[in-house]
Protein backbone atom coordinates (compact mmCIF):
# COMPACT_ATOMS: atom_id res chain seq x y z
CA UNK A 1 0.00 0.00 0.00
CA UNK A 2 2.87 2.36 0.77
CA UNK A 3 4.72 1.70 -2.53
CA UNK A 4 1.65 2.47 -4.56
CA UNK A 5 1.33 5.64 -2.63
CA UNK A 6 4.92 6.82 -3.45
CA UNK A 7 4.95 6.19 -7.23
CA UNK A 8 2.89 9.23 -8.31
CA UNK A 9 5.13 11.54 -6.32
CA UNK A 10 8.26 10.36 -8.16
CA UNK A 11 6.57 10.87 -11.47
CA UNK A 12 5.65 14.41 -10.57
CA UNK A 13 9.22 15.25 -9.50
CA UNK A 14 10.72 13.90 -12.72
CA UNK A 15 8.29 15.90 -14.82
CA UNK A 16 9.19 19.05 -12.95
CA UNK A 17 12.91 18.48 -13.58
CA UNK A 18 12.29 18.02 -17.26
CA UNK A 19 10.32 21.24 -17.36
CA UNK A 20 13.13 23.04 -15.60
CA UNK A 21 15.71 21.71 -18.02
CA UNK A 22 13.59 22.74 -20.93
CA UNK A 23 13.17 26.23 -19.60
CA UNK A 24 16.93 26.55 -19.09
CA UNK A 25 17.60 25.48 -22.63
CA UNK A 26 15.16 28.06 -23.93
CA UNK A 27 16.95 30.80 -21.96
CA UNK A 28 20.23 29.88 -23.57
CA UNK A 29 18.72 29.99 -27.00
CA UNK A 30 17.28 33.52 -26.54
CA UNK A 31 20.38 35.31 -24.88
CA UNK A 32 20.79 39.00 -26.16
CA UNK A 33 23.41 39.93 -28.85
CA UNK A 34 26.35 42.04 -27.71
CA UNK A 35 28.48 44.28 -29.96
CA UNK A 36 31.93 42.82 -30.01
CA UNK A 37 33.44 44.06 -33.27
CA UNK A 38 33.21 47.31 -35.32
CA UNK A 39 34.63 47.35 -38.79
CA UNK A 40 35.21 50.78 -40.50
CA UNK A 41 35.41 51.42 -44.20
CA UNK A 42 37.70 52.90 -45.32
CA UNK A 43 40.31 52.60 -42.60
CA UNK A 44 42.72 55.03 -44.29
CA UNK A 45 41.49 58.44 -45.42
CA UNK A 46 43.67 61.08 -47.09
CA UNK A 47 42.55 64.64 -47.90
CA UNK A 48 44.52 67.12 -50.05
CA UNK A 49 42.50 70.23 -49.17
CA UNK A 50 40.79 71.66 -46.13
CA UNK A 51 37.03 71.36 -46.28
CA UNK A 52 37.07 68.08 -48.18
CA UNK A 53 34.91 65.36 -46.58
CA UNK A 54 34.19 61.66 -46.81
CA UNK A 55 31.67 59.41 -45.06
CA UNK A 56 33.17 56.47 -43.14
CA UNK A 57 30.80 53.53 -42.62
CA UNK A 58 30.76 51.42 -39.47
CA UNK A 59 29.69 47.76 -39.47
CA UNK A 60 28.87 46.39 -35.98
CA UNK A 61 28.99 42.64 -35.31
CA UNK A 62 27.85 40.69 -32.26
CA UNK A 63 29.50 37.81 -30.46
CA UNK A 64 28.34 35.46 -33.17
CA UNK A 65 29.60 37.59 -36.05
CA UNK A 66 26.14 38.76 -36.93
CA UNK A 67 25.67 42.32 -38.18
CA UNK A 68 23.85 44.50 -35.72
CA UNK A 69 22.16 46.94 -38.04
CA UNK A 70 20.13 48.69 -35.38
CA UNK A 71 22.93 49.35 -32.90
CA UNK A 72 23.86 52.98 -32.15
CA UNK A 73 27.43 54.06 -33.00
CA UNK A 74 29.21 56.99 -31.34
CA UNK A 75 31.85 58.82 -33.41
CA UNK A 76 34.86 60.71 -32.02
CA UNK A 77 38.04 62.32 -33.46
CA UNK A 78 41.37 62.31 -31.63
CA UNK A 79 42.31 65.80 -32.89
CA UNK A 80 39.48 68.06 -33.99
CA UNK A 81 42.06 70.58 -35.22
CA UNK A 82 42.90 68.12 -37.99
CA UNK A 83 39.59 66.41 -38.73
CA UNK A 84 36.07 66.41 -37.39
CA UNK A 85 33.47 63.65 -37.62
CA UNK A 86 29.70 63.96 -37.49
CA UNK A 87 27.21 61.68 -35.70
CA UNK A 88 26.74 59.87 -39.02
CA UNK A 89 30.44 59.34 -39.73
CA UNK A 90 31.06 62.25 -42.10
CA UNK A 91 34.75 63.13 -41.74
CA UNK A 92 35.85 66.68 -42.69
CA UNK A 93 39.42 67.96 -43.10
CA UNK A 94 40.13 70.92 -40.81
CA UNK A 95 43.92 71.26 -40.64
CA UNK A 96 47.09 69.54 -41.80
CA UNK A 97 48.27 66.48 -39.88
CA UNK A 98 47.11 63.00 -38.88
CA UNK A 99 44.17 62.13 -36.66
CA UNK A 100 42.25 59.01 -35.65
CA UNK A 101 38.50 58.65 -36.04
CA UNK A 102 36.87 56.14 -33.68
CA UNK A 103 33.44 54.50 -33.89
CA UNK A 104 32.18 53.01 -30.61
CA UNK A 105 29.22 50.85 -29.62
CA UNK A 106 29.18 49.50 -26.09
CA UNK A 107 32.63 48.10 -25.33
CA UNK A 108 33.44 47.60 -29.01
CA UNK A 109 35.25 50.14 -31.20
CA UNK A 110 36.89 50.57 -34.57
CA UNK A 111 39.29 53.16 -35.91
CA UNK A 112 40.28 54.85 -39.16
CA UNK A 113 43.37 56.97 -39.76
CA UNK A 114 42.76 60.41 -41.33
CA UNK A 115 45.64 62.27 -42.96
CA UNK A 116 45.26 65.88 -44.18
CA UNK A 117 47.93 67.07 -46.59
CA UNK A 118 47.18 70.44 -48.23
CA UNK A 119 48.37 70.24 -51.81
CA UNK A 120 49.32 73.67 -53.27
CA UNK A 121 47.24 74.57 -56.31
CA UNK A 122 47.70 78.35 -56.49
CA UNK A 123 50.32 80.97 -55.59
CA UNK A 124 49.63 84.68 -55.45
CA UNK A 125 51.51 87.78 -54.27
CA UNK A 126 50.17 90.59 -52.13
CA UNK A 127 51.39 93.09 -54.73
CA UNK A 128 52.07 92.57 -58.40
CA UNK A 129 53.20 96.15 -59.06
CA UNK A 130 55.56 97.79 -56.58
CA UNK A 131 57.10 101.27 -56.81
CA UNK A 132 59.97 102.48 -54.65
CA UNK A 133 61.20 106.07 -54.63
CA UNK A 134 64.54 106.07 -52.82
CA UNK A 135 67.63 103.91 -53.07
CA UNK A 136 67.74 101.62 -50.07
CA UNK A 137 63.97 101.73 -49.58
CA UNK A 138 62.40 98.40 -48.68
CA UNK A 139 59.00 96.80 -48.86
CA UNK A 140 57.78 93.29 -48.21
CA UNK A 141 55.76 91.23 -50.65
CA UNK A 142 53.70 88.41 -49.13
CA UNK A 143 53.33 85.13 -51.00
CA UNK A 144 50.06 83.28 -50.33
CA UNK A 145 49.73 79.59 -51.22
CA UNK A 146 46.28 77.98 -51.39
CA UNK A 147 44.83 74.52 -51.84
CA UNK A 148 42.12 73.64 -54.34
CA UNK A 149 39.43 74.94 -51.96
CA UNK A 150 41.25 78.27 -51.64
CA UNK A 151 42.37 77.66 -48.11
CA UNK A 152 45.70 79.25 -47.17
CA UNK A 153 48.61 76.85 -46.72
CA UNK A 154 50.85 78.21 -43.97
CA UNK A 155 54.59 77.76 -43.92
CA UNK A 156 55.02 76.91 -47.59
CA UNK A 157 58.73 77.16 -48.60
CA UNK A 158 58.52 79.74 -51.39
CA UNK A 159 61.73 80.43 -53.31
CA UNK A 160 62.34 84.11 -54.28
CA UNK A 161 64.40 85.36 -57.22
CA UNK A 162 64.99 88.71 -58.96
CA UNK A 163 65.56 89.33 -62.64
CA UNK A 164 68.07 92.12 -61.96
CA UNK A 165 69.81 92.32 -58.60
CA UNK A 166 71.36 95.68 -59.52
CA UNK A 167 67.87 97.21 -59.48
CA UNK A 168 66.01 95.23 -56.81
CA UNK A 169 67.11 92.56 -54.35
CA UNK A 170 64.85 90.06 -52.60
CA UNK A 171 65.36 88.18 -49.34
CA UNK A 172 64.16 84.69 -48.47
CA UNK A 173 61.30 86.31 -46.60
CA UNK A 174 60.11 88.47 -49.49
CA UNK A 175 61.78 91.74 -48.43
CA UNK A 176 62.53 93.86 -51.51
CA UNK A 177 65.28 96.49 -51.45
CA UNK A 178 65.89 99.22 -54.05
CA UNK A 179 69.41 99.31 -55.49
CA UNK A 180 69.11 101.17 -58.79
CA UNK A 181 66.80 102.97 -61.19
CA UNK A 182 64.72 100.80 -63.50
CA UNK A 183 62.41 97.78 -63.37
CA UNK A 184 62.92 94.19 -62.34
CA UNK A 185 60.72 91.13 -61.97
CA UNK A 186 60.48 89.46 -58.59
CA UNK A 187 59.44 85.79 -58.88
CA UNK A 188 58.07 83.50 -56.18
CA UNK A 189 58.26 79.77 -56.96
CA UNK A 190 56.79 76.72 -55.20
CA UNK A 191 57.11 73.41 -57.03
CA UNK A 192 55.35 74.00 -60.36
CA UNK A 193 53.62 77.20 -59.17
CA UNK A 194 54.93 80.67 -60.00
CA UNK A 195 53.91 84.27 -59.29
CA UNK A 196 55.58 87.54 -60.35
CA UNK A 197 55.68 91.16 -59.29
CA UNK A 198 57.12 94.06 -61.29
CA UNK A 199 59.32 96.29 -59.17
CA UNK A 200 60.00 99.80 -60.46
CA UNK A 201 62.55 102.03 -58.78
CA UNK A 202 61.47 105.55 -59.66
CA UNK A 203 63.54 108.31 -58.10
CA UNK A 204 62.97 112.05 -57.80
CA UNK A 205 64.71 114.09 -60.47
CA UNK A 206 63.70 117.63 -59.49
CA UNK A 207 61.30 119.57 -57.33
CA UNK A 208 59.65 122.99 -57.64
CA UNK A 209 57.92 124.88 -54.84
CA UNK A 210 55.02 127.29 -55.24
CA UNK A 211 53.21 129.44 -52.69
CA UNK A 212 51.57 126.60 -50.72
CA UNK A 213 52.00 123.66 -53.06
CA UNK A 214 54.89 121.62 -54.40
CA UNK A 215 55.52 119.61 -57.53
CA UNK A 216 58.17 117.07 -58.35
CA UNK A 217 59.41 115.19 -61.36
CA UNK A 218 60.60 111.60 -61.41
CA UNK A 219 63.54 110.41 -63.48
CA UNK A 220 60.96 108.50 -65.53
CA UNK A 221 59.20 111.75 -66.47
CA UNK A 222 56.16 111.25 -64.22
CA UNK A 223 55.00 114.42 -62.45
CA UNK A 224 53.44 114.64 -58.98
CA UNK A 225 52.06 117.56 -57.00
CA UNK A 226 50.85 118.02 -53.42
CA UNK A 227 49.64 120.73 -51.05
CA UNK A 228 46.94 123.33 -51.66
CA UNK A 229 44.64 122.56 -54.56
CA UNK A 230 42.18 125.42 -54.21
CA UNK A 231 42.62 126.48 -57.83
CA UNK A 232 43.36 123.05 -59.29
CA UNK A 233 47.12 123.68 -59.24
CA UNK A 234 47.86 120.02 -58.45
CA UNK A 235 46.51 118.97 -61.84
CA UNK A 236 44.61 115.90 -60.66
CA UNK A 237 41.22 117.09 -61.86
CA UNK A 238 39.96 118.00 -58.37
CA UNK A 239 40.03 120.88 -55.93
CA UNK A 240 41.04 118.78 -52.95
CA UNK A 241 44.26 119.39 -51.04
CA UNK A 242 46.76 116.52 -50.99
CA UNK A 243 49.29 115.76 -48.27
CA UNK A 244 51.17 113.14 -50.28
CA UNK A 245 52.38 113.33 -53.88
CA UNK A 246 49.53 112.84 -56.32
CA UNK A 247 50.07 112.11 -60.00
CA UNK A 248 49.37 114.92 -62.45
CA UNK A 249 46.63 113.70 -64.77
CA UNK A 250 46.95 113.10 -68.48
CA UNK A 251 49.58 110.40 -68.71
CA UNK A 252 52.22 112.82 -70.02
CA UNK A 253 55.94 112.24 -69.85
CA UNK A 254 57.43 115.47 -68.55
CA UNK A 255 60.80 117.07 -69.18
CA UNK A 256 60.37 119.83 -66.60
CA UNK A 257 57.79 121.20 -64.20
CA UNK A 258 57.45 124.56 -62.46
CA UNK A 259 55.18 125.57 -59.56
CA UNK A 260 54.04 129.20 -59.44
CA UNK A 261 52.02 131.10 -56.86
CA UNK A 262 48.79 129.18 -57.49
CA UNK A 263 49.38 127.57 -60.87
CA UNK A 264 51.73 125.02 -62.35
CA UNK A 265 53.24 124.51 -65.78
CA UNK A 266 55.34 121.87 -67.44
CA UNK A 267 56.99 120.85 -70.70
CA UNK A 268 56.64 117.31 -72.03
CA UNK A 269 59.29 115.24 -73.76
CA UNK A 270 57.42 115.92 -77.00
CA UNK A 271 58.04 119.69 -76.53
CA UNK A 272 54.46 120.53 -75.61
CA UNK A 273 53.79 123.09 -72.88
CA UNK A 274 50.79 122.80 -70.56
CA UNK A 275 49.57 124.74 -67.53
CA UNK A 276 46.89 124.27 -64.88
CA UNK A 277 45.51 125.96 -61.76
CA UNK A 278 44.43 129.56 -61.30
CA UNK A 279 44.05 131.47 -64.55
CA UNK A 280 43.44 135.03 -63.38
CA UNK A 281 45.14 137.41 -65.88
CA UNK A 282 45.55 134.52 -68.33
CA UNK A 283 48.63 133.03 -66.66
CA UNK A 284 47.82 129.58 -68.11
CA UNK A 285 48.29 130.87 -71.65
CA UNK A 286 45.24 129.13 -73.15
CA UNK A 287 43.57 132.37 -74.29
CA UNK A 288 41.07 132.43 -71.39
CA UNK A 289 40.91 133.32 -67.71
CA UNK A 290 39.16 130.09 -66.79
CA UNK A 291 40.77 128.07 -64.01
CA UNK A 292 41.89 124.57 -64.98
CA UNK A 293 42.27 121.53 -62.73
CA UNK A 294 43.82 119.48 -65.52
CA UNK A 295 46.89 120.17 -67.68
CA UNK A 296 45.82 122.41 -70.54
CA UNK A 297 47.82 123.10 -73.69
CA UNK A 298 49.01 126.60 -74.39
CA UNK A 299 47.22 128.33 -77.23
CA UNK A 300 50.48 128.28 -79.19
CA UNK A 301 52.78 125.29 -79.50
CA UNK A 302 56.14 126.59 -80.66
CA UNK A 303 58.33 123.67 -79.69
CA UNK A 304 59.01 124.45 -76.05
CA UNK A 305 62.28 123.79 -74.22
CA UNK A 306 61.52 124.95 -70.66
CA UNK A 307 58.91 126.88 -68.70
CA UNK A 308 58.78 128.98 -65.52
CA UNK A 309 55.62 129.75 -63.52
CA UNK A 310 55.81 133.00 -61.56
CA UNK A 311 53.44 134.96 -59.37
CA UNK A 312 50.69 135.94 -61.82
CA UNK A 313 52.53 135.34 -65.08
CA UNK A 314 54.43 132.62 -66.90
CA UNK A 315 57.40 132.58 -69.27
CA UNK A 316 58.86 129.88 -71.48
CA UNK A 317 61.85 129.22 -73.73
CA UNK A 318 61.43 127.70 -77.19
CA UNK A 319 63.75 125.26 -78.88
CA UNK A 320 64.74 128.17 -81.11
CA UNK A 321 65.95 130.01 -77.97
CA UNK A 322 63.21 132.62 -78.07
CA UNK A 323 61.39 133.75 -74.91
CA UNK A 324 57.63 134.17 -74.61
CA UNK A 325 55.63 135.38 -71.60
CA UNK A 326 51.92 135.71 -70.76
CA UNK A 327 49.58 136.61 -67.89
CA UNK A 328 49.61 139.75 -65.76
CA UNK A 329 51.67 142.60 -67.19
CA UNK A 330 50.87 145.44 -64.80
CA UNK A 331 54.55 146.02 -64.13
CA UNK A 332 55.91 145.07 -67.53
CA UNK A 333 56.79 141.48 -66.52
CA UNK A 334 55.80 140.20 -69.97
CA UNK A 335 58.66 142.22 -71.46
CA UNK A 336 56.87 143.28 -74.64
CA UNK A 337 57.07 147.02 -73.98
CA UNK A 338 53.49 147.38 -72.71
CA UNK A 339 51.55 146.96 -69.46
CA UNK A 340 48.62 145.14 -71.04
CA UNK A 341 47.88 141.65 -69.74
CA UNK A 342 48.38 138.83 -72.22
CA UNK A 343 46.22 135.69 -72.39
CA UNK A 344 48.48 133.89 -74.83
CA UNK A 345 52.26 133.51 -75.27
CA UNK A 346 53.73 136.86 -76.32
CA UNK A 347 57.25 137.37 -77.62
CA UNK A 348 59.64 139.23 -75.32
CA UNK A 349 60.77 142.42 -77.01
CA UNK A 350 64.48 141.78 -77.38
CA UNK A 351 66.58 140.30 -80.14
CA UNK A 352 68.56 137.97 -77.90
CA UNK A 353 69.44 134.33 -78.06
CA UNK A 354 68.25 133.09 -74.69
CA UNK A 355 69.41 130.02 -72.74
CA UNK A 356 67.24 130.14 -69.60
CA UNK A 357 64.23 131.95 -68.13
CA UNK A 358 62.89 132.55 -64.60
CA UNK A 359 59.56 134.20 -63.73
CA UNK A 360 59.53 135.89 -60.32
CA UNK A 361 56.71 137.49 -58.35
CA UNK A 362 56.15 140.46 -60.68
CA UNK A 363 59.39 140.51 -62.65
CA UNK A 364 61.27 138.20 -64.99
CA UNK A 365 64.94 137.40 -65.50
CA UNK A 366 66.77 135.47 -68.19
CA UNK A 367 70.25 134.52 -69.33
CA UNK A 368 71.52 134.84 -72.87
CA UNK A 369 73.62 132.30 -74.72
CA UNK A 370 76.63 134.47 -73.85
CA UNK A 371 75.80 134.19 -70.09
CA UNK A 372 74.59 137.78 -69.76
CA UNK A 373 71.70 138.49 -67.39
CA UNK A 374 68.62 140.58 -68.20
CA UNK A 375 65.57 141.36 -66.09
CA UNK A 376 62.31 143.24 -66.64
CA UNK A 377 59.08 144.12 -64.85
CA UNK A 378 58.61 145.44 -61.32
CA UNK A 379 61.65 147.23 -59.91
CA UNK A 380 60.35 148.88 -56.77
CA UNK A 381 62.99 147.21 -54.63
CA UNK A 382 65.78 147.09 -57.20
CA UNK A 383 65.05 143.47 -58.23
CA UNK A 384 65.93 144.25 -61.87
CA UNK A 385 69.53 144.88 -60.77
CA UNK A 386 70.17 147.93 -62.92
CA UNK A 387 70.86 150.28 -60.02
CA UNK A 388 67.44 151.90 -60.32
CA UNK A 389 63.92 151.54 -58.95
CA UNK A 390 61.85 152.15 -62.07
CA UNK A 391 59.85 149.38 -63.68
CA UNK A 392 61.26 148.05 -66.93
CA UNK A 393 58.95 147.04 -69.78
CA UNK A 394 61.62 145.30 -71.83
CA UNK A 395 64.72 143.22 -70.96
CA UNK A 396 67.27 145.38 -69.14
CA UNK A 397 70.88 144.39 -68.54
CA UNK A 398 71.80 143.48 -64.96
CA UNK A 399 74.65 145.63 -63.65
CA UNK A 400 78.07 144.36 -62.64
CA UNK A 401 79.45 142.85 -65.83
CA UNK A 402 79.33 139.28 -64.50
CA UNK A 403 78.91 136.17 -66.56
CA UNK A 404 76.20 134.00 -65.08
CA UNK A 405 75.56 130.29 -64.78
CA UNK A 406 72.02 130.51 -63.46
CA UNK A 407 69.46 133.08 -62.31
CA UNK A 408 66.26 132.86 -60.25
CA UNK A 409 63.54 135.44 -59.63
CA UNK A 410 61.93 135.46 -56.17
CA UNK A 411 58.93 137.44 -54.95
CA UNK A 412 60.68 140.85 -54.90
CA UNK A 413 64.32 139.83 -55.18
CA UNK A 414 66.66 138.00 -57.52
CA UNK A 415 69.55 135.63 -56.92
CA UNK A 416 72.10 134.26 -59.37
CA UNK A 417 75.32 132.24 -59.56
CA UNK A 418 78.28 133.35 -61.68
CA UNK A 419 80.42 131.09 -63.83
CA UNK A 420 83.04 131.44 -61.09
CA UNK A 421 80.57 129.89 -58.60
CA UNK A 422 79.92 133.06 -56.63
CA UNK A 423 76.42 133.86 -55.34
CA UNK A 424 74.80 137.29 -55.71
CA UNK A 425 71.36 138.58 -54.73
CA UNK A 426 69.58 141.92 -55.20
CA UNK A 427 66.22 143.60 -54.65
CA UNK A 428 64.17 143.60 -51.46
CA UNK A 429 66.18 142.62 -48.41
CA UNK A 430 63.38 142.52 -45.84
CA UNK A 431 64.20 139.92 -43.18
CA UNK A 432 67.64 139.42 -44.71
CA UNK A 433 66.48 137.49 -47.77
CA UNK A 434 69.54 138.63 -49.82
CA UNK A 435 71.92 136.84 -47.46
CA UNK A 436 74.35 139.77 -47.28
CA UNK A 437 74.31 140.25 -43.51
CA UNK A 438 71.98 143.27 -43.48
CA UNK A 439 68.32 144.05 -44.20
CA UNK A 440 69.03 146.91 -46.63
CA UNK A 441 67.61 146.66 -50.16
CA UNK A 442 70.12 146.41 -53.00
CA UNK A 443 69.58 147.64 -56.57
CA UNK A 444 72.66 145.89 -57.96
CA UNK A 445 74.00 142.33 -57.52
CA UNK A 446 75.53 142.02 -54.06
CA UNK A 447 77.76 139.17 -52.96
CA UNK A 448 76.14 136.69 -50.59
CA UNK A 449 77.99 136.38 -47.28
CA UNK A 450 80.49 133.63 -46.73
CA UNK A 451 83.32 132.11 -48.70
CA UNK A 452 81.24 129.33 -50.22
CA UNK A 453 81.26 128.19 -53.81
CA UNK A 454 77.77 127.64 -55.19
CA UNK A 455 76.03 125.32 -57.62
CA UNK A 456 72.59 126.93 -57.58
CA UNK A 457 70.29 129.41 -55.83
CA UNK A 458 66.52 129.75 -55.50
CA UNK A 459 64.45 132.72 -54.33
CA UNK A 460 61.16 132.34 -52.47
CA UNK A 461 58.72 134.89 -51.07
CA UNK A 462 60.87 136.23 -48.25
CA UNK A 463 63.74 133.81 -48.16
CA UNK A 464 66.28 132.16 -50.43
CA UNK A 465 68.09 128.82 -50.51
CA UNK A 466 71.09 127.44 -52.32
CA UNK A 467 73.36 124.45 -52.73
CA UNK A 468 77.13 124.73 -52.46
CA UNK A 469 79.52 122.92 -54.76
CA UNK A 470 80.07 120.40 -51.94
CA UNK A 471 76.34 119.57 -51.94
CA UNK A 472 75.57 121.33 -48.65
CA UNK A 473 72.23 123.14 -48.35
CA UNK A 474 71.81 126.68 -47.04
CA UNK A 475 68.86 129.02 -46.56
CA UNK A 476 68.42 132.57 -45.26
CA UNK A 477 65.81 135.26 -44.74
CA UNK A 478 62.43 135.06 -43.02
CA UNK A 479 62.00 131.84 -41.04
CA UNK A 480 58.43 131.58 -39.84
CA UNK A 481 57.26 127.95 -39.70
CA UNK A 482 60.88 126.82 -40.13
CA UNK A 483 61.19 127.44 -43.86
CA UNK A 484 65.02 127.75 -43.56
CA UNK A 485 65.34 124.17 -42.30
CA UNK A 486 67.81 125.00 -39.53
CA UNK A 487 65.64 123.69 -36.70
CA UNK A 488 64.53 127.16 -35.60
CA UNK A 489 62.10 129.94 -36.52
CA UNK A 490 64.75 132.65 -36.25
CA UNK A 491 65.36 134.86 -39.28
CA UNK A 492 68.83 134.69 -40.78
CA UNK A 493 70.62 137.47 -42.70
CA UNK A 494 73.36 135.17 -43.95
CA UNK A 495 73.41 131.59 -45.25
CA UNK A 496 72.46 129.11 -42.54
CA UNK A 497 73.11 125.42 -43.03
CA UNK A 498 70.06 123.22 -43.49
CA UNK A 499 70.05 120.64 -40.70
CA UNK A 500 70.66 116.95 -41.56
CA UNK A 501 73.72 115.82 -43.41
CA UNK A 502 72.14 115.38 -46.82
CA UNK A 503 74.05 115.95 -50.02
CA UNK A 504 71.75 118.09 -52.13
CA UNK A 505 71.32 118.25 -55.86
CA UNK A 506 69.05 121.31 -55.71
CA UNK A 507 66.80 123.19 -53.26
CA UNK A 508 63.70 125.18 -54.23
CA UNK A 509 62.49 128.08 -52.06
CA UNK A 510 58.74 128.70 -52.24
CA UNK A 511 56.18 130.86 -50.52
CA UNK A 512 56.42 129.59 -46.95
CA UNK A 513 58.31 126.35 -47.31
CA UNK A 514 61.26 124.81 -49.11
CA UNK A 515 61.96 121.47 -50.74
CA UNK A 516 65.02 119.78 -52.16
CA UNK A 517 66.28 116.65 -53.88
CA UNK A 518 69.43 114.90 -52.70
CA UNK A 519 72.11 113.33 -54.87
CA UNK A 520 70.54 109.97 -54.00
CA UNK A 521 67.32 111.23 -55.60
CA UNK A 522 65.34 111.50 -52.39
CA UNK A 523 62.94 114.42 -51.86
CA UNK A 524 62.59 116.41 -48.62
CA UNK A 525 60.52 119.43 -47.59
CA UNK A 526 60.36 121.76 -44.59
CA UNK A 527 58.53 124.88 -43.40
CA UNK A 528 54.79 125.54 -43.44
CA UNK A 529 52.72 122.39 -43.85
CA UNK A 530 49.16 123.56 -43.25
CA UNK A 531 47.99 122.51 -46.70
CA UNK A 532 50.00 119.31 -46.96
CA UNK A 533 52.71 121.07 -49.00
CA UNK A 534 55.50 119.11 -47.25
CA UNK A 535 54.18 115.92 -48.80
CA UNK A 536 54.69 113.80 -45.69
CA UNK A 537 51.07 112.81 -45.18
CA UNK A 538 50.28 115.33 -42.45
CA UNK A 539 49.46 119.05 -42.29
CA UNK A 540 51.95 120.46 -39.81
CA UNK A 541 55.02 122.68 -39.99
CA UNK A 542 58.55 121.30 -39.80
CA UNK A 543 61.74 123.25 -39.13
CA UNK A 544 64.01 120.49 -40.44
CA UNK A 545 63.81 118.42 -43.63
CA UNK A 546 61.32 115.58 -43.64
CA UNK A 547 61.22 113.01 -46.41
CA UNK A 548 58.42 113.33 -48.91
CA UNK A 549 56.13 110.32 -48.79
CA UNK A 550 55.86 107.85 -51.61
CA UNK A 551 53.23 108.90 -54.13
CA UNK A 552 49.72 107.76 -53.41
Amino acid sequence: MQSQHCTPTLVIRRSLFVVLLTLAACDLLTAPSVATTIRLSPTEVTFDALGDNLRVTATVEDQSGNVMSNDTVTWTASDRGIATVSFSGLVTAVGPGTSTVTASAGSASGTATVTVIQTPTSLELSDTVVNLYSLGDTTRVIATVRDKNQNVIDGSPVVWTTSDSSIAGISSGGLIRAYGVGSAMITATLESLKAEARITITLWESISVGQVHSCGLMVTGTAYCWGSNRWGQLGDGTGSNRSIPTAVSGGYTWRSISAGESHTCGVTTSDEALCWGRNLFGRLGDGTETDRSLPTLLSSQLGWQSISAGGHHTCALTNANNVFCWGENTNGEIGNGTTANQLTPTSVGSAQTWQSISAGGSHTCALTASSKAYCWGKNLYGQIGDDANSNRLTPTSVSGGHTWRSIFGGENHTCAVTNSEQAYCWGSNANGRLGIGTSTDQAVPTLVNGSLSWNSLSGGNEHACGVSTSGAGYCWGFNDSGRLGDGSVTQRRAPQAVIDAHVWRAISAGGYHSCGVTTSNTAYCWGLGSYGELGNGISAARSTPIQVSNPG
